[in-house]
């Protein structure tokens, strides 16, 4: 007898739907294949990739129990777009922005100074590199991706402190392009041996520095700034040579060199500004490091750049000394002796300020016509207003030039009162304000010890300075 089929029971037919479902959501090995060639056949449409960005710490920032290679932010969704600049780039352009004409006046500071001054000078090197650090760290936390001191002034400080750093660092800026101007005079008058024209020569140096003002873009003297590096390079080893020759020829040192004493308690503080010159280059540190390509490796690229700095300072400082001792001139080329090496040592000493003139009023006119609101790229007559501007900054420059004519009296006053405040008194201060919550009592310490010093440092040497300066002119 045949058994009769029973009804499904409804648990039954519940995972044949399932069944049938999942058939549905998972096809075939076959059926998968062809919808990947399919896919493949169809034409891919781009997309747009967003800039790669990154965020920076530094070992301090990084919380507890993470690891070297971890990347963390003390505001998580801080990050930056990574500039293009290698590390040995970044590490160039600080060279040549530090290894400036502020190397020049060493051995004029030691002069003044006496053998200590090596001490002010390392001293001034440590301390400024530290700052130069702290610099970046108040700019990763309050200004990302700003670039500018200003920007960290107000972050610090709000509208007063950007107000304050902005007039302080254009100052700086505009005196320091006034200095080029008599540097150029000074070796041009030299070199023609036309001593007492420096001004007719520092004003047709003008007719040439002037226009590099108006460039838009100014990667186009970067050639002549490897140049102007190369220079400065070179009138170290001028110095090396003339001091080594003598004394291979007499078997002892210059007789300058016993003239030379260990300190000069009564000019001691005008070398303060003199040697903080050497190290101005705080107002462009923030642009390189937004330029870097590896931003973490900032702090190791500014350590080699002042040990290449340094070494070439001392060099210059003690064969300038040793050679000329009390008698040496503000700028130590000025004592090199006629001949071929001293005539390229002054050719090559104006392709210096040639480069730099453009670079170093760049900041100041960029300034300007932000607040002019000019868009000197989209509007020709913007561009032109922008060029009476650039020309006014310039003829600016070469007024203090021709007022203040002597070159180590002007750089101590702006080395005093402007260089040390740019670069050892304002970082500390945003440090102080920006990470008095994060930072131990040690570095607390370090930081109020750098102002306290800092500013007796502007007091005496700004008070050297004035005394040097009437001193002169009497």
């Amino acid at each position: 007898m045949r058994a009769r089929a029973t009804p499904r029971a409804p648990a039954a037919r519940a995972t044949s739907a399932a069944r049938a479902r999942l058939g549905r959501a998972a096809p075939t090995r076959p059926a998968r294949d062809a919808r990947e060639r399919d896919a493949r056949r169809r034409p891919k449409t781009p997309s747009r990739r967003r800039p790669k960005t990154r965020a920076v710490v530094d070992a301090r920032e990084r919380p507890r129990g993470a690891g070297r290679g971890a990347r963390t932010w003390d505001d998580a969704d801080a990050t930056r777009e990574v500039g293009t600049s290698t590390t040995a780039q970044a590490r160039a352009n600080a060279v040549n922005i530090l290894l400036g004409v502020g190397t020049l006046s060493v051995p004029y500071a030691l002069r003044e100074a006496g053998w200590s001054g090596l001490g002010v000078l390392m001293t001034l090197g440590v301390v400024t590199n530290y700052t130069g650090k702290i610099l970046i760290k108040c700019q990763r936390r309050g200004s990302l991706p700003a670039n500018e001191r200003s920007d960290i002034g107000e972050a610090a400080f709000g509208v007063n402190g950007r107000n304050f750093i902005t007039f302080v660092l254009y100052t700086e800026l505009i005196g320091t392009a006034g200095l080029f101007f008599i540097l150029e005079g000074d070796h041009l008058a030299k070199l023609f041996h036309m001593q007492g024209k420096e001004e007719l020569f520092s004003a047709c140096a003008a007719l040439a520095m002037v226009p590099t003002t108006w460039l838009l873009d100014l990667s186009s003297l970067s050639y002549v700034g490897a140049l102007g590096l190369c220079a400065s390079v070179s009138v170290t080893g001028v110095m090396l040579y003339e001091l080594f020759s003598q004394v291979i020829s007499t078997g002892e040192l210059p007789r300058a060199a016993a003239e030379t004493a260990m300190i000069h308690y009564s000019t001691f503080p005008v070398s303060f500004g003199l040697l903080a010159f050497v190290f101005a280059g705080h107002a462009v540190f923030p642009a390189i490091y937004a330029s870097m390509e590896k931003p973490e490796e900032y702090e190791e690229m500014l350590d080699n750049s002042y040990a290449i700095v340094a070494l070439n300072c001392l060099a210059l400082g003690v064969a300038g000394y040793c050679l000329y001792g009390d008698n040496v001139a503000d700028q130590v080329t000025l004592n090199l002796p006629a001949g071929s090496l001293a005539t390229l040592a002054f050719a090559l000493i104006t392709v210096n300020p040639l480069a730099k003139f453009a670079l170093t009023l760049d900041p100041v006119a960029k300034g300007a016509e932000e607040k002019l609101k000019l868009r000197v790229k989209e509007s020709s007559k913007d561009a032109f207003i922008s060029r009476l501007v650039r020309t006014t900054l310039g003829v600016t420059a070469l007024g203090i030039a021709v007022k203040l004519p002597f070159f180590g009296v002007g750089m101590s006053l702006i080395g005093s009162v402007l260089t040390l405040t740019v670069s050892v008194l304002f970082p500390s201060l945003c440090y102080l304000r920006m990470f008095d919550d994060d930072i131990d009592d040690a570095e607390k310490l370090i930081n109020y010890a750098i102002l306290a010093i800092g500013t007796a440092c502007v007091v005496s040497g700004t008070a050297g300075a004035l005394d040097s300066a009437f001193a002169v002119a009497a």
